[in-house]
Parts: structure tokens; C-alpha cells; sequence
């Protein structure tokens, strides 16, 4: 770069001097004549694809986490009932207390908005990914006291959470209906 510089400073006459070759500025206003104008984007148009995008996207898991992330307890995998009787008792009330929770809780948000209700299945499905990282420790290291501990307090933790969901349904519902 310094030796172009160098250049342009010692020839700086010449370069005052002299014209462009004949013709150099008729090919200059062809070259630009021809030259395909800049493409403008409609920012809106971009907008409204990437919203239409995302209601899509948001739509389809809702749809996909909320038909199967309810229907999971029913499953039957490695669970805390295989281990012993007792840890069975254990496993089925917390299982009768979470389904009868989401029951009220898929009664109610159907009278709330589509907002409430996208917050409410982000929420449980949230709640199900602790849960489902838990039984895979679990297949994993079915009689360590440590995993079968951190599920039960997973499922009150799940309790206490289903309980505020439907408290502040229950609120929103009351407000709704004012």
C-alpha cells in the first residue's frame, strides 16, 4: 500500500495533467446505463414471513408438547415402582396427584387466552424435561438412593407448580369473567 502511495505522490503532476482516454466517459454512463438497479427489500414483507414463521413454530410444538407431555405419565418405563412396593405407593400418589392437576389445569386454560395457554404448556413442558432427565438417571442407576430421592422431590416439586399454574388460572379466569 505504501509503495502505490509513493507512486501517486511522486507522479501527482502526470495525474493532474491528463485526461481519461477518449471515450472514457461514454463508456462510464453505458457502463452505468446498464448496471441492474439495487434490489430494495420490503422490510415488511420480511416481518411478516418471520412472524407467520414463528406463530407456525410456536403452534406446531405447543401442539406436539401438549398432546404428548400430558400423556407420558402413563407410560410404562423404568420407574420408581420397579425398585420396591413401597416406592410404588409412593410413585402412584404423586402420579394420581399430577394428573388430576393437569385435568383442571387443561379444563381451565381452555376458557384463558392463547397466550396464557402457550405460557401454561411452555411451563408443564419444562416442568416434564426435569422430570424425563431424572428417569434417564434413573435407567441408568436404578438403585442409587441419591435418584430416587431427587425424583420424589421432582414430583413435589411438580405438585407445587401444577398448584400456582392453577391458582393463577383460576385468578385469570376470575378476572376474564368480570
Amino acid at each position: 500500500m505504501e509503495s502505490l502511495e509513493k507512486f501517486i505522490r511522486k507522479n501527482r503532476g502526470d495525474f493532474d495533467e491528463r485526461e481519461p482516454m477518449e471515450g472514457h466517459f461514454d463508456r462510464f454512463r453505458q457502463k452505468l446505463k446498464t448496471r441492474k438497479p439495487a434490489r430494495k427489500v420490503n422490510l415488511f414483507m420480511v416481518a411478516a414471513a418471520a412472524a407467520i414463521a414463528g406463530i407456525i413454530l410456536t403452534g406446531t410444538l405447543g401442539l406436539l408438547f401438549n398432546s404428548s407431555s400430558m400423556n407420558n405419565f402413563n407410560k410404562k418405563e423404568l420407574s420408581l415402582s420397579v425398585i420396591s412396593p413401597e416406592l410404588k405407593e409412593v410413585e402412584d400418589y404423586y402420579l394420581g396427584q399430577i394428573n388430576a392437576k393437569c385435568t383442571q389445569i387443561n379444563t381451565l386454560k381452555k376458557d384463558s387466552s392463547p397466550e396464557v395457554e402457550l405460557e401454561v404448556n411452555k411451563a408443564i413442558v419444562d416442568m416434564d424435561l426435569g422430570y424425563y432427565l431424572l428417569k434417564k438417571d434413573l435407567s441408568s442407576t436404578p438403585k442409587e438412593e441419591r435418584v430416587v430421592s431427587a425424583m420424589i422431590q421432582q414430583y413435589q416439586v411438580r405438585i407445587d407448580m401444577l398448584d400456582q399454574i392453577l391458582k393463577t388460572l383460576q385468578k385469570v379466569n376470575q378476572f376474564n369473567n368480570r
